[in-house]
């Protein structure tokens, strides 16, 4: 697929609607570009104006979500994670709703920054609830880190481009091997 720069990247990704705005919030940290440190410029561009409490817990609930995602490729989450996300998660303010026919939903119970935290968080709810949470994964790319949607048929998707990462993984580890 040639890329259009005109398009955004969770369109690139094929990234289902419900989950479009959880993409972007995950990948509005380029680790790429800054490694390890966290910086908050894509973030604030992402969220508005917020002070510095919804600033850190937007840090906190991207940072585990991200967890949330390499653990779906992976299998593993460490205990400290699941922590923090309990603890940001109990900081936002979400209640839960008939959608009609006995179905249900989870839904931001108040506005701003907050609210707009909370209803990422109760995407993610209702995308784990229906098994498309588990396909949003981190690139197994050490270099890389992009959080992408896994359309594997057997979900085992380990890069966010077979033709990008994947091959670049694939090239260094067979001349690991023949070295």
């Amino acid at each position: 697929m040639a890329w259009d720069r005109d398009k955004p990247a969770a369109e690139h990704h094929r990234v289902p609607p419900p989950l479009v705005a959880v993409f972007e919030f995950l990948n509005s940290c380029d680790l790429r570009t800054f490694g390890e440190h966290e910086p908050d410029d894509g973030l604030v561009g992402w969220l508005g104006e917020c002070d510095a409490d919804e600033r850190e817990l937007a840090l906190t609930l991207r940072r585990t979500l991200r967890a949330m995602a390499r653990a779906n490729r992976t299998g593993e989450l460490d205990t400290t994670v699941a922590t923090e996300f309990a603890h940001a998660s109990a900081a936002l303010p979400l209640h839960a709703r008939s959608l009609g026919g006995g179905a249900l939903g989870v839904t931001a119970a108040a506005g701003g920054t907050s609210g707009a935290l909370a209803d990422l968080l109760a995407a993610v709810i209702v995308a784990s609830a229906d098994g498309t949470w588990a396909r949003m994964k981190e690139c197994a790319a050490p270099d890389c880190r992009w959080i992408f949607y896994d359309h594997a048929k057997p979900r085992n998707g380990r890069w966010c481009s077979t033709a990008g990462c994947g091959n670049r993984m694939k090239t260094r580890a067979y001349r690991n091997r023949t070295a």
